[in-house]
């Protein structure tokens, strides 16, 4: 099993964990001759081993497929092959950044600009995806990364194209195996149930219900898959933008109608057309977003909490762990956003509350070694409200950070900080 400080194929040197899955693995890696950092996601050889021919036949067409489009919307191929063990693996662009999910699960909706901005770069990702043969059928805003270039400017990278279909004739097995692979919220009603010709509408799809999202904070369909489902392919219409926030402009909500319409014949007919109707829907409107500021301060935070989260932080993505009190051995698994001396934002599908102690497991940004310190837990939101399911965001304060972990996260956000204004 790979771990940190190994060396991949004699090239790579294993950083720390990016994310972790029954089959697979993601590492921030360094490029031993270049050293530039990358991420390195890897099929494991192991107890799966009956899936294991097609777990690799489908990180290879993930690498050629991201091979094949090349465009600043996308994440970019690096490399990739097999070790003497056995792992396959590929090696993408290290992003930076934080996700859409994360950012709506810390604002729970996105101002009417910032949305139409971040479609109208997705609408751009997608239209060279789709001129390249390739269906990415998981669209969604853990799959959308925000970053910030040297300038200051914000752009959107689509990421994981795992369960892609191509239309490559050897793909067909593959294909049908994905069929019913994906996030049950964002799929559109064909590929819920499982049709083998799913098409670019599934993506416009997606693209509508992640629009519904930031503009509304709630979905148009939510539960398990068989709630999901019922409701996406009754015979009852899908509900519209302006039915939960009525202040949405009437042009704007009725492209995000037409491309969550239940037949895929109703909705737009490639991408192309969406981004078309979005922009004659807002004249004028910038592809430009600012969303990697502070997230609005909860109204309960005193003067002293709201000035430790204006702390200089950094995006930071990595598998994290909290230990929460009360009686037997209670644990949350989540991932972390981005991270400051003064605390991380915690992404989570359980929830806990707030104003209680905790320890938390992670690994450092600088050298990978995962450390388990206190914090406080100071507010906690769900994504999609109270009472459905959905990613919450975590806000960690830091209690008495050793000097050494202090010192670790202080290097990694200067580094962060140099790395955007050189």
């Amino acid at each position: 099993m790979p771990d940190t400080g190994d060396i991949l194929d004699g090239r790579y040197q294993l950083l720390r964990d990016l994310g972790r899955g029954a089959a697979g693995i993601v590492f921030e890696a360094r490029h031993l001759f270049t050293g530039r950092f990358v991420a390195v996601k890897m099929v494991l050889p192991g107890p799966r081993s009956a899936a294991l021919p097609e777990l690799r036949a489908r990180l290879q067409r993930e690498g050629r497929a991201l091979a094949s489009i090349r465009h600043p919307g996308v994440v970019d191929v690096l490399d990739g092959g097999v070790t003497l063990d056995g792992a396959s693996y590929v090696v993408m662009e290290m992003l930076e950044g934080r996700t859409l999910e994360g950012l709506l699960a810390a604002r729970t909706r996105l101002s009417v600009p910032a949305t139409v901005a971040i479609a109208l770069q997705l609408c751009d990702a997608l239209g060279a995806v789709h001129e390249a043969g390739i269906v990415h059928r998981d669209v969604k805003p853990s799959n959308i990364i925000v970053l910030r270039d040297r300038e200051g400017r914000e752009h959107l990278k689509l990421v994981d194209f795992g369960i892609a279909k191509t239309d490559q004739p050897q793909d067909d097995k593959l294909t049908g195996m994905g069929a019913i692979i994906g996030t049950p919220a964002y799929m559109s009603p064909e590929q819920l149930l499982g049709l083998d010709d799913v098409d670019r509408t599934s993506d416009v799809y997606a693209v509508g219900v992640t629009m519904f999202e930031c503009l509304t904070g709630t979905m148009p369909y939510t539960g398990s898959y068989p709630q999901v489902l019922l409701e996406a392919t009754s015979d009852r219409p899908p509900p519209s933008v302006r039915s939960v926030v009525a202040e949405i402009r009437q042009p704007l909500a009725l492209a995000v109608d037409r491309a969550i319409a239940k037949s895929r014949t109703s909705r737009f007919a490639n991408i192309r057309e969406l981004a078309g109707a979005i922009e004659a829907a807002m004249p004028g409107a910038s592809r430009d977003t600012t969303l990697l500021g502070p997230p609005p301060l909860p109204k309960q935070e005193t003067p002293a909490e709201q000035q430790r989260r204006r702390a200089k932080r950094a995006p930071y993505n990595t598998p994290v762990q909290m230990a929460l009190p009360g009686p037997g051995d209670r644990t949350l698994d989540g991932r972390t956003e981005d991270i400051s001396e003064g605390g991380i934002l915690v992404l989570s599908h359980a929830e806990c509350k707030a104003d209680q102690r905790v320890a938390v497991r992670f690994a450092l940004p600088m050298e990978g070694k995962v450390v388990a310190v206190e914090a406080h837990v100071r507010w906690v939101r769900a994504a999609h409200g109270p009472h459905a399911p959905g990613i919450c965001a975590i806000g960690l304060e830091f209690a008495d950070l050793p000097p050494p972990v202090r010192a670790s996260i202080a290097q990694y956000v200067s580094l962060m900080a140099d790395r955007n204004q050189a």
